[in-house]
């Protein structure tokens, strides 16, 4: 009779567990999880970017920075969040901001849109406001297909397209007007 009882125990004691097992993985609702959204066309971002660049003289040539850069592989693109670039040529430094950004990898070519933003310090400040630009590094080449707005102290010029050649100190306008003062007031 004991043995009985002991088997009797150890069955039902399985048939718990065996029910509990049952119960939990296939009657007991289950909780919504949702899996993880991995961008599979993204192969790495950087966070608080500030990047240098030096000439082949040894001198710092650009600086960039951002908050936030991710690169896609497709393309060989990296898209840039609030991209600031300070670009070191002589005489005077400019300075670039915009809300973003991309740069175009295979091309060198690196885009700035929304709001864009350049100045340029020195004895001969000046001020460029327009929607888009195109920074080509190794032309040190700035061009905008978008209208663009030059203030300094000389003036004001309003142009459909503009381009500053840097290394040259060559700035070109297309459709342009301009106010000069001739004092510089």
């Amino acid at each position: 009779m004991k043995s009985r009882l002991l088997i009797l125990v150890v069955v039902l004691g399985i048939s718990a567990v065996v029910f509990g097992w049952v119960y939990e993985s296939k009657l007991r609702p289950r909780i919504e999880t949702h899996e993880l959204e991995v961008p599979d066309n993204i192969d790495s971002f950087f966070a608080n970017l500030d990047y240098r660049s030096i000439d082949d003289e040894g001198r710092l040539d650009y600086e960039f920075k951002s908050p936030r850069v991710e690169h896609y592989p497709r393309g060989d693109v990296s898209r840039i969040e609030t991209p600031s670039v300070q670009i070191y040529s002589d005489p005077d430094a400019w300075k670039v901001d915009a809300l973003e950004g991309e740069f175009l990898h295979a091309d060198n070519l690196l885009r700035l849109r929304r709001q864009v933003v350049m100045e340029r310090g020195g004895a001969d400040p000046m001020q460029v406001f327009t929607e888009s630009i195109r920074f080509e590094p190794d032309k040190e080449l700035v061009s905008s297909e978008a209208s663009v707005v030059i203030e300094s102290r000389q003036g004001r010029i309003e142009a459909e397209r503009a381009s500053f050649d840097l290394a040259a100190g060559v700035y070109r306008f297309t459709n342009s007007r301009g106010v000069y003062r001739r004092d510089g007031s």
